[in-house]
């Protein structure tokens, strides 16, 4: 019988450092005594299998005779666990016995050994299908789980086998949780950790290997090179030996690389502010992990001052990490008239460096094209009038997002992901309002859901309006909202009224 699938209290056994049992929901982990959490230890090495008391009588004294009392020692101390540690389940005791031998019932998801094991499964398969950032949370909670040295309680001669692949297990962990970091662009971290790696082990050259090329993608190719040096050093001085293949492929990679790595960033800044459209930006994000192999191109839509550029852009900044060659922002209207395609391509391939610009439309494009190939970029066109506009600017292989606002649904691509922002909801526009003023009585919030309509622009709009006449009464500021409201509304089209007045 498993303890997990009993429906009675779940209790967490933590082995991965000093034993300790925690109920779920209970006031902290618990330890009990030297001999009981070496017989508790021993029970969970072999969880879910009779364990026969003379094994437990070598693990709880391996170093001298047993006394004679062993055998009743041990159902001592089976009863203190019981009583003490383990809450009885609706089907019988945590741990069952038998003639001689003692088992222990409890689900793989009690042990953090096992939770670790399942974790770094989860971390393996999110990387072979190139989703790093989830990659990346699986690992960071199995690295987590580590206190100590597993099984501390029991003899090496019996735990030798299981400690040496737990730790080989979370030695893989970390160097992949590196890579994991450095291909979100958590540089930063994945040095720090490579460099405790190289510390605790100087003799593999796996971390040294990827510390260079980390240090590489950072934009540190000097601190890359002289990590290199300093690998090839310890590897000639304690072993006599070369280094291998990887460390010698990262040294060469940090040799053929520019001094200084330009990586294109022009993102607007993120409205601190930003409230509500949850399930959007969900779904966006969730679309940007289909990126490496395929190029997904969202439009958002929605009426003037609902927020589209505002959700681009704050999307955009929560998914840079999934593109670590650029996230670029185009303003497709900078004042007020659309630019053709072929303006667009020719600020585009002038900025990334090209010198020789051609002069059709299909030649930019394929120019365009050609420049993003085998790149990983994230581009935002904000503001697209037609589908002519941006078809062009479009990219042409997998590692690429183009992430695309527009007024209506005037764009005819294939393929495209369509986003419709509506109104906020009166709530968040209450929440939105509350967070751009000083504490305000709730008939000037109240004042301001009516009149805004749930238009971001419009809320922060009266927000501003608010904060900048404090001298105003309730009564003034109200009257000068209703104004602003008439007049944004005079410049509405018929449709867009009606759907700012449906809310």
């Amino acid at each position: 019988m498993i303890a997990g699938e009993t429906g009675g209290a779940k209790v967490l056994f933590h082995v991965l450092g000093p034993l300790e049992t925690r109920v779920q929901g209970g006031d902290g982990p618990r330890r009990i005594a030297r001999k009981a959490s070496a017989l508790l230890a021993t029970l969970l090495l072999n969880r879910g299998e009779w364990v026969d008391c003379t094994r437990l009588v070598e693990a709880i004294w391996p170093d001298r005779v047993p006394p004679r009392s062993a055998l009743s020692n041990i159902k001592s101390y089976i009863w203190q666990i019981r009583h003490d540690l383990l809450p009885a389940q609706d089907s019988g005791p945590r741990i069952e016995a038998r003639a001689g031998a003692y088992r222990l019932c409890a689900a793989p998801d009690e042990v953090d050994a096992e939770c670790f094991r399942r974790r770094v499964a989860d971390g393996r398969t999110a990387m072979a299908r190139g989703d790093a950032a989830d990659a990346v949370r699986h690992l960071e909670t199995a690295a987590a789980l580590w206190r100590g040295t597993p099984f501390a309680e029991l003899p090496d001669e019996v735990v030798a086998p299981v400690v040496a692949e737990l730790e080989e297990l979370r030695w893989e962990v970390r160097e992949t949780l590196a890579d994991a970091l450095t291909a979100v662009r958590r540089h930063r971290e994945a040095i720090a950790l490579l460099r405790e790696l190289t510390t605790a082990d100087p003799l593999r050259e796996g971390p040294w290997a990827r510390l260079v090329l980390a240090l590489v993608r950072a934009g540190r190719r000097s601190e890359a090179l002289a990590t290199y040096d300093d690998a090839r050093r310890v590897l000639a001085d304690e072993l006599g030996v070369d280094p291998g293949r990887a460390l010698v492929e990262a040294h060469r990679h940090a040799l053929a690389e520019p001094a200084t790595r330009r990586v294109r960033c022009d993102l607007p800044r993120d409205v601190p502010d930003f409230t509500g459209r949850s399930g959007e930006v969900a779904r966006l994000t969730g679309l940007s992990r289909s990126a490496r192999t395929t190029v997904p191109v969202v439009v958002i839509d929605g009426m003037p001052g609902v927020g589209k550029t505002a959700f681009a852009v704050h999307v955009a900044h929560r998914i840079a990490g999934e593109f670590p060659d650029g996230q670029l922002f185009v303003d497709l209207s900078p004042d007020g008239e659309p630019l053709g395609a072929d303006v667009l391509l020719a600020r585009l391939l002038r900025a990334a460096g090209v010198r020789d610009i051609p002069d059709t439309v299909v030649e930019r494009a394929a120019a365009w094209r050609a420049h993003l190939a085998g790149r990983r970029v994230l581009l935002v066109l904000d503001g697209a009038s037609s589908s002519n506009q941006v078809r062009p600017l479009l990219p042409g292989s997998a590692g690429c997002m183009v992430v695309i606002t527009a007024r209506t649904r005037v764009l005819h691509l294939d393929a495209i992901e369509p986003i419709t922002l509506t109104p906020l909801p009166a709530a968040q526009t209450a929440a939105l309002f509350r967070s751009g003023t000083r504490a305000s009585a709730d008939d000037v919030v109240r004042e301001v859901v009516r009149r805004t309509g749930g238009l971001p622009a419009a809320v922060r709009a009266a927000a501003a309006l608010f904060h900048s006449r404090p001298q105003w009464t309730e009564e003034q500021f109200t009257t000068r909202l209703g104004e602003e409201a008439t007049r944004t509304a005079t410049a509405l089209d018929d449709r867009q009224h009606r759907l700012l007045h449906a809310v």
